[in-house]
């Protein structure tokens, strides 16, 4: 069972650097990224890969990673979690940063929102439990045609153990760090 009481956690950069947010304190596939990763992740993207972009947080959870993006000048962010009181919890942490209007959560199980076909974002996380194992159905439904804009970028968070491909679709990596036991795998769109 996780503990829905609120463990705060930090935004690193941006305009709302140093806020907190609230995140669950913990129970199974619960694994908040750390703001070492945040840093790291946002410092391989650059400024160019965030700024004025749409964003999709898949697995949102706290909505930390689309949160990150917001304050580091991303146009808006589409936050999809499965879990209701994930939901609330991302809606509590935009408004209390005076973001809920560039901030739009939809509860959701990720691989039937992928299935729908919505798309053009620019940036992509997907951060899910640490036990996910559908990552090919995952990335080939991300890299699809057309789901991704000319020029967009995904970043995927996992078990360090888990090998990714090379490519999925339309996504092709470029680069993947290693943070302890977890992974984080950077895929672009390819060049027309």
């Amino acid at each position: 069972m996780v503990d829905y009481s609120v463990l705060a956690i930090r935004v690193t950069g941006g305009i709302h650097r140093g806020r907190q947010i609230g995140s669950p304190k913990g129970g199974p596939g619960i694994r908040p990224t750390t703001d070492r990763v945040k840093l790291a992740i946002f410092s391989i993207l650059g400024t160019e890969a965030v700024q004025g972009k749409k964003v999709l947080d898949l697995f949102a959870c706290t909505g930390a990673l689309g949160i990150e993006a917001i304050s580091r000048g991303a146009q808006s962010a589409y936050f999809v979690e499965r879990a209701q009181r994930n939901c609330i919890l991302i809606k509590n942490n935009l408004q209390k940063l005076g973001i809920s209007d560039i901030g739009r959560v939809e509860k959701s199980d990720c691989l039937k929102f992928l299935e729908r076909g919505k798309g053009n974002f620019e940036l992509v996380f997907l951060d899910p439990p640490f036990d996910e194992t559908n990552w090919d159905k995952l990335l080939n439904s991300v890299g699809r045609e057309r789901f991704i804009a000319q020029g967009g970028v995904v970043v995927a968070e996992h078990k360090a153990s888990t090998a990714l491909g090379q490519s999925y679709g339309a996504i092709n990596r470029f680069s993947e760090r290693r943070y302890g036991d977890s992974k984080v795998s950077f895929y672009e769109v390819a060049s027309v």
